[in-house]
């Protein structure tokens, strides 16, 4: 008997390594490949054939503890029959599936590799709620996510089915992509986006994207969602995120949004991006609780979107400081630029060769505030150095509004 079980252990560690070695190149050998990798913890690699057309019948679900790297050497993994979702009552979609789930808090990283066509998400990390150790790092190179019925990356560290609460693991999420594009996801039902990243309990978000497109998603065009203690830090150099949000009718949405909950600051910085034709903001960061916001843009531009093209709101305690530079606002649905502080706290920095012009209301507007139109300014004024910067036709005139802001 001891002979026969030794005898079955062999042959499994010799077909997972097998199924290793092989390239994958259909259903069947992806989902030999992922089992494998679920099965035997020394395998990290899994490379496809080049230019392999992969479609899926249901999703392929990765529950290893390890590091794992896709190697897709172009493959194209058509997700159309892969998962299913159902409706609620107010046209929320309720579903586990997506094309690719990972179950883990092991590193991912994926190269080279498209899908398309998902019938639920595309790509899903689900991080285990009692995950603990190094923040989980999340790695993508030459990755298209496209018409995904819902979210095309979906990064969720939250405990709760419907995204609500602050219950998630102690660890953070670590991202990084460049020379990909997450276009047309989102299409499907309410509030699904091109990237979400879901980040709860401890644990930070960090976020660095160069040379992708991130245009004409269904809900925001990429939403970084941080709520319990934590930071959200995110740069974008060489990055698109035009032409999202159009899917809800009643409740549009941005470009690029970042909601921060609880104690933590938003730290952004952003070198030649473009946020246009959204169909809410361009540019929308909220930071409730203790924290700051720090906005660090140069050669931005977010025109002709639906709200405002750049928008920062800080609640309780915490700072506003921005230095933008080199950056044109035209042509948005409300205010060009607008910062609004409420709270103790001070909006301060500097504005360095800015056009806003066109724009519905204000070109710019700043405003602090401990509550919300005080008869008097309860706190010192915060500070704007303004250099060359350049208003007109906008609809409420071209100065710019402040409140409790000094400009110099």
């Amino acid at each position: 008997m001891k002979i026969k079980k030794l005898s079955l252990a062999v042959l499994a560690t010799v077909a997972a390594s097998q199924a290793a070695a092989a390239q994958v190149y259909d259903e069947t050998s992806l989902r030999v490949a992922i089992e494998a990798a679920n099965f035997d913890s020394s395998i990290e690699k899994i490379v496809f054939k080049k230019n392999a057309l992969i479609e899926l019948s249901a999703p392929v679900i990765y529950t290893g503890s390890q590091s794992l790297k896709l190697v897709g050497k172009g493959a194209i993994i058509d997700g159309s029959n892969a998962g299913s979702f159902t409706l609620d009552d107010d046209l929320t979609a309720v579903t586990e599936d997506g094309t690719l789930v990972f179950n883990t808090a092991g590193d991912i990283t994926i190269r080279n590799l498209t899908v398309a066509n998902s019938a639920t998400r595309g790509v899903v990390i689900n991080i285990p709620e009692h995950a603990e150790g190094d923040d989980t790092q999340i790695k993508l190179r030459n990755v298209n996510i496209i018409d995904s019925a819902l979210f095309g990356l979906h990064i969720d560290d939250n405990a709760d089915e419907f995204d609500d609460g602050t219950t998630g693991s102690d660890i953070g999420i670590d991202l990084k992509i460049t020379h990909s594009n997450f276009i047309g996801n989102g299409t499907s039902a309410i509030d699904f986006d091109g990237v979400r990243v879901d980040e709860r309990g401890e644990g930070d978000i960090n976020a660095l994207i160069t040379h992708t497109h991130i245009d004409g998603n269904g809900g925001d065009g990429i939403e970084l969602d941080e709520a319990g203690h934590g930071d959200v830090e995110a740069t974008m150099i060489n990055v698109s995120i035009n032409n999202n949000g159009f899917y809800n009718e009643e409740d549009l949405d941005d470009g690029f949004d970042i909601d921060e909950a609880d104690d933590g600051d938003i730290d952004v910085k952003l070198i030649r991006v473009s946020a246009n034709h959204n169909m809410d903001e361009g540019l929308d960061f909220d930071e409730a609780g203790n924290g700051d916001i720090e906005l660090k843009l140069r050669h931005v531009e977010a025109n002709n979107n639906s709200d405002e093209g750049i928008k920062a709101d800080e609640e309780d305690a915490g700072d506003i400081d921005v230095k933008f530079s080199h950056t044109n606002i035209t042509a948005n649905g409300d205010d060009g630029i607008q910062l609004t502080e409420l709270g103790q706290g001070e909006i301060e920095g500097s504005l360095k060769n800015i056009t806003a012009k066109d724009n519905s209301k204000y070109g710019i507007k700043a405003g602090q505030w401990i509550v919300e139109d005080e008869a008097a300014p309860m706190e010192p004024a915060g500070e704007l150095k303004i250099k060359k910067v350049s208003l007109s036709g906008n609809g409420k005139g071209d100065d710019i509004k402040t409140n409790n802001v000094t400009l110099k």
